[in-house]
């Protein structure tokens, strides 16, 4: 479930996607028994801003979009605060379930048994966020946030005081913690911007 928008959906997408790829297929298995992955974000927000209940990613072949790459992945994003008037029964029973938990049907019953499983299966539950998990991972983006902040003013601040790229990464070595590699790449970060 992500409840903001970070603008990082599809390349954590992707990595969701690369852990899955390591059950896909068994060494010495043929490509073609090569099972699909799906990976479902839940979003308390509209990440394309288009009002759709759902959107799904796909690989195209560059400069010819009617040819889509069939890899053997799924990538949905559902809107969970879409306009579930537009879509279908089974849709807007998804949304409801998502959305408070009350089961309304066939399909979000087996939703509802689906996500039980996954939270009371030990090995399933790996790949499941609890609330506990979700929290630190909210707390840290921003803790992140915060800091790469406070580094960018302070960088703007020092640059305002005429003080040169070595003197100012030095500045961030010895005043964040940071090694040269991050203060350097902090620097460049607000530079760009300047």
């Amino acid at each position: 479930m992500q409840n903001q928008n970070h603008h990082d959906i599809e390349k954590r997408m992707a990595i969701y996607q690369g852990k899955l790829e390591n059950q896909a297929l068994y060494a010495g298995q043929s490509f073609s028994n090569r099972r699909q992955t799906v990976v479902l974000f839940l979003c308390d927000h509209d990440v394309y801003n288009l009002n759709r209940v759902h959107y799904q990613l796909i690989p195209q072949l560059v400069g010819y979009p009617e040819i889509l790459i069939d890899k053997g992945e799924t990538n949905v994003i559902v809107n969970l605060k879409g306009d579930a008037s537009k879509q279908a029964a089974l849709n807007q029973e998804m949304l409801t379930y998502f959305n408070d938990g009350t089961v309304t049907g066939k399909f979000s019953a087996a939703l509802d048994r689906a996500v039980r499983e996954v939270k009371n299966d030990v090995k399933k539950g790996e790949n499941y966020m609890t609330i506990e998990e979700y929290a630190a991972r909210q707390s840290a983006y921003a803790r992140e946030e915060e800091r790469a902040e406070k580094e960018a003013q302070t960088i703007k601040g020092l640059v305002t005081l005429n003080l040169d790229k070595d003197q100012i990464i030095k500045f961030l070595i010895d005043n964040f913690n940071l090694d040269k590699q991050e203060a350097l790449a902090a620097y460049e970060r607000v530079m760009a911007t300047a």
